[in-house]
């Protein structure tokens, strides 16, 4: 019989019991405004304050009435009891109410992330969450822009949201035949997700929860904008399950080893189910997916590659072959004249609706010129 913990008082509820946070009634022991309203301003116990905090708005879109995934739940949470427990251990402020949080607060703690040379992404993330728990406890639009912080001529200013590099598998000279069969030989589940990875683009989190029946549907039924992207074809994958932001779509499928791909996942996959050992929660599997491809060498630290990097492969190969060139993070010194078609490909590839997201993908084409635009340039 499984036993369902309960957290100890005085803990930050998280999104790990199973869904999102349940109102609970005025006034009783768990109702986030009255154990607010029975700490003091400046408690020693900041832990409880940020808890009913967590526990009221945790769920909320930052900017929409809707809610959040449990992926952004956790982070919020996560980042935010670091951040109190840092800046009351070691900066002045060691008795600040998380209800008191100031500019002064944000300042002190980002010295500390520039002393750590933490990443632009990173640092303009922080600022985000804070942002939003500034939204909570009634102070929006406290948090200022990075550039406010650390400087408009700081590196850290604005984070750049085009590739400079490209992040695939075979640009870090990795074998992709080669290693998924070495970690299909670790674990055969973990090798289907890493191929679904490989062959349609998927992220980790897609693979994972990837429900083949059904899946495979005809022209007619496709989304119009993944139809119309690629009239040559008649078959497309729908992905509903782990997408971002839960939006579905269509990705074509275009080659014979994807339908060999296909076949073997549904030899190995009972109907309804998700590509992945029968009886593993969610969390297990992804703990098992990360766990066997780091086994294998693919991270960071190893051979310069993550999962994602299949995500880049997939979309910058597509690229290449629609465009009749390689893409600028593959060394283009030119636009190919088939660049914006190939990109609206590459977009709804991915799943975007923004032409302009290729370019964290594929890089900026306005490093390239089209060969006709600079036959023109009179310079």
């Amino acid at each position: 019989m499984t036993v369902k913990q309960v957290p100890r008082a005085g803990t930050v509820p998280g999104p790990d019991g199973g869904g999102h946070a349940r109102r609970h009634a005025a006034g009783s022991a768990r109702d986030p405004d009255a154990i607010l309203a029975r700490l003091p301003m400046g408690t020693r116990d900041y832990v409880r304050v940020l808890g009913a905090i967590l526990l009221k708005h945790n769920h909320e879109h930052s900017a929409k009435h809707k809610g959040v995934s449990f992926k952004t739940m956790r982070d919020r949470e996560r980042f935010l009891v670091s951040f109190f427990r840092e800046l009351r251990r070691t900066t002045q402020y060691r008795r600040v109410d998380p209800r008191q949080l100031a500019n002064r607060h944000i300042e002190a703690m980002l010295e500390r992330w520039l002393a750590r040379k933490l990443a632009t992404a990173t640092i303009h993330n922080y600022l985000s969450f804070l942002r939003t728990f500034a939204g909570w406890i009634g102070k929006p639009g406290m948090v200022r822009e990075p550039q406010h912080y650390v400087g408009s001529e700081s590196q850290h200013a604005h984070r750049s949201q085009v590739a400079t590099r490209d992040h695939s598998w075979s640009a870090h000279e990795v074998d992709i035949a080669s290693k998924i069969a070495e970690i299909a030989a670790l674990d055969s589940w973990v090798g289907l997700q890493v191929e679904l990875c490989a062959a349609f683009g998927m992220r980790g989190k897609e693979a994972r929860h990837f429900r083949l029946h059904g899946a495979v549907i005809a022209r007619e039924a496709a989304n119009p904008r993944d139809a119309t992207a690629f009239p040559e074809c008649n078959a497309f994958l729908r992905i509903v399950h782990g997408t971002k932001g839960g939006r579905p779509r269509d990705v074509p499928i275009r080659t014979d080893a994807q339908r060999e791909l296909l076949e073997r996942v549904a030899a190995s996959v009972a109907p309804g189910m998700y590509v992945g050992r029968p009886g593993m929660t969610a969390q297990q599997s992804q703990s098992r997916f990360y766990y066997v491809i780091r086994k294998c060498g693919i991270s960071k630290k190893q051979l310069g590659v993550v999962a994602h990097g299949l995500r880049h492969q997939h979309v910058n190969d597509a690229f290449e072959a629609d465009a009749g060139a390689p893409s600028p993070v593959r060394g283009a010194t030119s636009r190919a004249a088939g660049d914006e078609a190939a990109r609206q490909r590459a977009a709804r590839l991915l799943g975007h609706n923004r032409l302009q997201v290729t370019s964290c993908y594929l890089g900026s084409p306005s490093t390239t010129r089209c060969p006709a635009e600079a036959a023109n340039d009179p310079t």
